[in-house]
């Protein structure tokens, strides 16, 4: 429900944006393949069975229909799951275009200004401190990503919520190689899980920098330029631990698509993605005066607009717009 809130969000927004952000019309489709491996295929399964639970439309494929929707893809797959999904956008351009229209809306847009802790009267969250002075309001609404848990705690309050560092790599192929998303199965976690993530320990640190995981994950652009994932590692310093993720990227890219190897290197970025322990966000009130609305992971702008209408409904008291007990703060005690 979140996830359809925020479709419907962002083609009303396409509507009448201040600037264009690349939202296709139609879903492009996607496409989870698994190689002859038990563990894969299993995973390819079950994130196809819990597609088609929340109504997205899926068809089982074989290997002959694998390679004649996708001939550039490698001949050790064996087994396939065509979603009717996947829709693109530009992220960047699609946050330009919510501040234009809420500055048009008369919303005060504040950039560049750094938010040190939380005003607290009390068990009463006030407003924020920050680097230019304090703001004052009647509700905070606490959206800072990986950041969040930092401000929680200046009101002495805890979150689960981790920091983990994600890479992609952006190609320039010769020519097309794949015509939807495709990713092989195996890399996306299906919620809820059944034993929470726990946090990196000291113990753990102790043997040297966190463990990187990595899939496989490619992106066609409308540009013609293909993105590649992708990747998970808990996050420790400001700087990455293991500069070899975009080398094994685009092995795994390679290993699925051959012909990605005549594409040309743009370039490759990290970012820091806020994790929860059973893979949904965090949204709800939790204190007087404060609501939380993080730990969306890599899905932050598949879910971020109808996390906004949550996060309306809840501060203006009115009924939610969909069940909320999936992401309940009061999940986690």
């Amino acid at each position: 429900p979140m996830a359809r809130a925020s479709a419907e969000a962002y083609d009303r927004l396409a509507e009448d944006a201040p600037i264009p952000f690349g939202l296709d019309r139609e879903r492009v489709g996607f496409l989870l393949v698994a190689g002859d491996d038990d563990t894969e295929r299993s995973s390819g399964k079950e994130e196809a069975e819990a597609a088609a639970a929340c109504g997205v439309p899926i068809q089982a494929v074989d290997v002959a229909e694998i390679h004649r929707l996708e001939p550039d893809l490698a001949s050790d797959l064996v087994e396939g799951w065509l979603f009717d999904d996947a829709r693109r956008l530009d992220p960047a351009a699609l946050t330009v275009a919510l501040a234009l229209r809420a500055r048009r809306d008369g919303g005060d847009v504040r950039t560049s200004t750094v938010v040190r802790s939380l005003i607290a009267d009390g068990d009463v969250v006030r407003g924020v401190v920050t680097d230019q002075g304090a703001l004052e309001g009647d509700v905070v609404v606490l959206a800072a990503g990986p950041w969040t848990p930092s401000l929680l705690r200046t009101v002495d309050f805890r979150s689960p919520i981790t920091g983990s560092r994600g890479w992609l790599v952006h190609l320039a192929p010769p020519r097309s190689v794949v015509s939807r998303v495709i990713s092989r199965a195996g890399w996306h976690r299906v919620p809820p899980r059944d034993e929470p993530t726990p946090p990196i320990t000291a113990a753990d640190l102790m043997d040297g920098p966190p463990k990187t995981n990595t899939g496989t994950l490619l992106q066609p652009n409308a540009d013609g330029t293909l993105l590649v994932g992708g990747s998970r590692q808990a996050v420790v310093t400001d700087e990455p631990e293991d500069p070899t993720v975009p080398q094994r990227l685009v092995r795994g890219a390679i290993r699925l698509a051959p012909a990605v190897a005549e594409a040309t290197v743009l370039g490759a970025w990290w970012g820091i993605r806020p994790m929860t322990p059973d893979g949904r966000p965090i949204v709800g009130a939790v204190r007087p005066g404060l609501v939380v609305a993080a730990g969306h992971g890599a899905l932050g702008v598949v879910l971020g607009a109808g996390t906004a209408r949550l996060v309306g409904s809840i501060v203006l008291g009115e009924d939610p717009p969909f069940d909320t007990d999936p992401f309940s703060p009061a999940r986690f005690g």
